[in-house]
């Protein structure tokens, strides 16, 4: 069988997420979820009462960002900056290499990198320090710099996966308004709502794993040490998974079965992040807007609909989003 790691790597690979529980535990998830409420209702207020946004810069990639910048403990009167830096990027593929001018991983690295050895020189009372203080499951310490590239890690992805999730829910509920008042009439559809465009649009494109031995997967021979790209996006609409496959259905039977964040030891350890940023999000545009639609000045009409994506084969997502709505007051 096909598999990304050998025994050595299996056995970093645990500590890695050893660590990482740690960092993401059901009581920072719990205060940071108080949090997005509220940022949902501060950024739609610089937006709302003009009745049309460009949704990704406007919304989505600050709230996404935020979000993480919250969760990972990141101080208030740096979010400003943060947002300068990050909420107009693309990061594309997080394990780009540029200069620092033109690769926010790289100043995301500085910023942690001051953030840890600060707090383990001087502790808080913050999350930053609990960062500084996470240990691997055996009680051993990491090296600042292995924090530092988790804490990148988790930020960029995080921010990234997010963005596009929030994207293709607004896109759909824009284009299909009979869905749209069927998800503000009855509010526990969303949930179901947004696995079904996470298995739609997945929005990360490719993963690569190293067959180990060799192999067959259907009428394709795997020698040993043949890198494989895995897409999450075909795997997501086998017909033999889901019935009518590229057909989005809001109240699909089988939608948690997608593969979008992964399955086991790799599965993502943001996706109850990811799902509860986009549940609130989803929830709040309802509350304070109605009648989203797609704007056709931008993105052409209902028959003739073109869309641009980020030019990447890591993440599958839009590059702008123009809606159009009408406030509630």
């Amino acid at each position: 069988m096909a598999t990304s790691r050998s025994s050595c790597d299996a056995a970093i690979h645990a500590k890695t997420r050893g660590l990482l529980s740690k960092l993401i535990t059901p009581k920072r998830l719990s205060e940071n979820e108080e949090f997005m409420w509220r940022l949902a209702d501060h950024q739609l207020d610089t937006f709302v009462d003009k009745g049309s946004c460009e949704f990704m810069a406007d919304y989505a990639k600050p709230f996404a960002m935020l979000v993480i910048a919250d969760l990972l403990g990141v101080p208030v009167e740096d979010h400003a900056e943060f947002r300068a830096v990050m909420a107009n990027e693309v990061v594309g593929d997080i394990n780009a290499s540029d200069t620092v001018a033109h690769n926010p991983l790289i100043w995301l690295d500085d910023k942690f990198r001051g953030y840890i050895s600060d707090r383990r020189r001087e502790p808080r009372e913050d999350v930053l320090t609990e960062l500084a203080a996470a240990t691997y499951p055996d009680g051993a310490t990491p090296d600042v710099e292995e924090v530092v590239k988790l804490a990148t890690f988790l930020f960029a992805a995080g921010m990234e996966t997010t963005t596009k999730l929030l994207s293709t829910a607004m896109r759909v509920m824009g284009e299909r308004p009979e869905l749209q008042q069927k998800l503000r009439d009855d509010r526990t559809l969303i949930p179901a709502f947004l696995e079904e465009s996470l298995r739609t649009e997945s929005p990360v494109k490719s993963h690569f794993r190293l067959a180990r031995t060799s192999t067959r997967i259907g009428d394709v021979d795997i020698p040993a040490g043949t890198i494989i790209m895995l897409l999450p996006g075909a795997s997501n609409r086998d017909p033999v998974k889901f019935d009518e496959p590229h057909e989005f259905q809001h109240d699909r039977r089988n939608v948690r079965e997608h593969v979008a964040f992964g399955r086991g030891p790799h599965s993502c350890p943001g996706a109850p992040l990811a799902r509860a940023e986009a549940r609130i999000a989803v929830n709040r545009l309802l509350d304070r807007a109605t009648d989203f639609r797609v704007s056709e000045s931008h993105h052409g009409s209902s028959e003739n609909r073109v869309y641009q994506y980020d030019p990447t084969f890591i993440m599958r997502g839009l590059s702008a989003l123009h809606i159009e709505f009408e406030p509630i007051s």
